[in-house]
């Protein structure tokens, strides 16, 4: 292993890199779906390779911004408002575009079909209009899609590289079937002369329906850089063989979606490809020894006694000494574990055979308000790694107490109970509200009534869940908002709901969180696959989030229902719904009297100041009653 001289220079070299990060000459942009995304560490196992990738590049030059989406397809993330318009606006002339779509463009209602073709198909013959927009053909839209990508990054004068989708870890004997390939020539659908033809295959030489031939056509036909992360990733799963592959890099019953080891070694692989390809080569480097991935902590805002948990891996390939140990240690505001249930300043290491790779989770909380930099230093032999968590801690003190709450024990839904200066309101989209059942449990206790909620189409009808999907669908949700008044900042400390499924064992969710009409800034804080059946979860989440003055915060349901077939009469239901926090008033508005929400509050200005009267009782900004 490269040895450095001492834990202050590792420190000083660390922090300079650090202070060089904000100004790094070069951005690369991610763009593609799950396989790729952000995840939060304490809400999922699952790790996109982007979240890695910027740790092989010399953060003195290079920064990555992963905007990898989950359940996006080429188009939706195209035409998503939150999606591709929010990543052009943050592109600069000289940075890369990474591409990689392929999974959801494949469909879940029909394989291989544009979905605006088969939704155009529906209408024609009288057929419930599909309720998942997701899906392209690879011969048109999806080629089409690619290209406005290039192009559209082009005339920013940012330079785009297509990277071939990750394999699904699809084992048939010794190689990737050829579905796990992104080749839907075994099953795909299509329209001709008006008539819709299922089940369709094609003979094994025929690559009319893979996406990763069309990419590459396209990377052909453009000029563009193309990396075969496809072919990469089989090699990587094939090494590992079915059954350690399964169990190391992909999270538990999934076969689409990586770990943390199976995302740092996608992401290896990826910034391998890139270096050969002589993409950004001079600043990329895949290192031999121990490495920190991220090798920075960014925390970002946190509130002040509100404990915050990141993780970061130590990882290292063809070590020597083939077998050590590492010791960490933590600053102040800091504590680790190597479990996620012991926690201290202080924990030890150990690897064997010339590899490392562990896990190390910090949490972090703080007392005082204020710009925050605290360190975990990893010490193996003379070999010694910083790695700096900064943070702006923000104090809660003043604040007034403001939440809303949704029982869901009832059609029609009752309103949300409101406290403090804000409104709530509760809509859907391809959701419906069933009806109401009292044969849930709560441990022991038994008979709970609450709404089941399935899917339906964009009128309100009751429709069957798709077969085949694996992920959200990003139109099909549960919206709970709340909205701040003009003149008060809330800072959101809590989210809490219960949870379940009934007459089905395979209803998934993500619980996203997002702000706008829009729906940006989005964060998925918890998910599950495959719930339990009648059983309610009780969920609780420490969020930071603040909602400026005038706007509003959305906390999204979305569920799925992981079944090959489609499927009708299974369904979601919610219960005591929370969002809690604290109102900080700012300057008010000059306004006269408004009604905003009249079955919540009524507003208006007395003497200067902003007065809310709900159920007749008159509150100031604070939340404190008046006279």
């Amino acid at each position: 292993m490269r040895k450095t001289i001492s834990i202050l220079v590792a420190a000083f070299v660390i922090c300079h890199l650090s202070i060089g990060n904000l100004s790094a000459a070069v951005k690369v942009h991610t763009i593609g779906d799950s396989t790729m995304a952000e995840y939060d560490e304490s809400t999922t196992d699952k790790r996109g390779w982007g979240m890695y990738l910027g740790s092989f590049f010399d953060p003195t030059f290079v920064t990555v911004n992963n905007r990898g989406k989950s359940g996006a397809d080429t188009r939706g993330f195209y035409t998503g408002a939150a999606y591709w318009p929010s990543v052009k606006s943050q592109m600069s002339a000289g940075d890369y575009l990474l591409i990689q779509f392929a999974h959801n463009d494949e469909g879940t209602v029909t394989y291989g079909m544009d979905n605006l073709e088969y939704a155009a198909y529906c209408q024609e013959h009288s057929l419930p209009a599909p309720s998942d927009a997701r899906g392209t053909n690879p011969q048109t839209t999806y080629r089409d899609m690619l290209r406005a990508f290039i192009d559209e990054a082009r005339a920013l004068g940012v330079n785009p590289v297509l990277v071939g989708p990750i394999c699904r870890a699809y084992f048939q004997g010794n190689n990737i079937r050829r579905n796990g390939q992104h080749d839907l020539g075994d099953k795909f659908s299509k329209i001709e002369n008006g008539v819709l033809y299922e089940n369709q295959s094609l003979p094994a030489g025929d690559s009319t329906m893979s996406y990763v031939k069309a990419m590459k056509v396209v990377a052909a036909e453009k000029n563009v850089p193309f990396i075969d992360l496809t072919e990469a990733t089989r090699q990587l799963y094939l090494s590992y063989g079915e059954t350690q592959c399964l169990s190391l890099l992909f999270c538990e019953g999934d076969k689409t979606h990586t770990n943390a080891m199976g995302g740092n070694l996608v992401a290896r692989a990826a910034a391998g490809l890139l270096k050969n390809a002589g993409v950004l080569a001079e600043y990329i480097d895949i290192p031999t020894d121990i490495t920190a991935n991220p090798n920075a902590i960014e925390i970002g805002e946190t509130y002040c006694g509100v404990a915050q948990n990141k993780e970061f891996l130590l990882t290292g390939y063809g070590l020597e000494p083939a077998s050590g140990t590492v010791a960490l240690t933590a600053t102040t505001n800091l504590q680790i574990s190597l479990d996620k249930e012991n926690y201290s300043s202080l924990a030890q290491a150990s690897y064997e055979g010339g590899s490392m790779f562990q896990k190390v989770y910090v949490r972090a909380n703080y007392t005082s308000g204020g710009e925050q930099l605290d360190t975990v230093y990893a010490k193996s032999g003379e070999h010694v790694i910083a790695i700096p968590v900064s943070a702006t801690a923000i104090s809660l003190d003043g604040g007034a107490v403001v939440s809303a709450t949704w029982a869901i024990n009832a059609r029609p839904i009752p309103a949300a109970v409101v406290e403090g200066p804000i409104s709530a309101a509760l809509t859907m989209s391809n959701m419906m509200a069933a009806d109401t059942k009292s044969d849930f449990t709560d441990g022991y206790e038994t008979g709970i009534t609450m709404v089941r909620l399935h899917n339906s189409d964009a009128t309100g009808a009751k429709i069957a869940w798709p077969g085949g999907e694996i992920d959200e669908n990003a139109t099909r949700y549960v919206d709970f908002a709340v909205t701040a008044l003009a003149s008060a900042e809330v800072r959101i400390t809590g989210i809490s709901m219960d949870i379940t499924a009934h007459s089905t064992s395979t209803m998934c969710y993500h619980i996203n969180t997002g702000f706008g009409d829009e729906f940006t800034s989005v964060q998925t804080i918890a998910e599950k696959v495959n719930m339990t059946n009648l059983a309610i979860s009780h969920l609780a989440f420490t969020p930071t989030l603040t909602i400026p003055a005038g706007e509003t915060l959305h906390v999204r349901v979305l569920p799925w229902h992981n079944y090959a077939d489609a499927k009708s009469g299974k369904y979601i239901a919610l219960r005591n719904v929370v969002i809690s926090g604290q109102a900080f008033e700012t300057k008010a508005t000059a306004v006269t009297t408004t009604q905003h929400q009249s079955h919540l509050a009524d507003k208006a200005f007395r003497n200067g100041q902003l007065l809310i009267t709900r159920n007749g009782i008159t509150y100031n900004v604070l939340g404190t009653m008046v006279e």
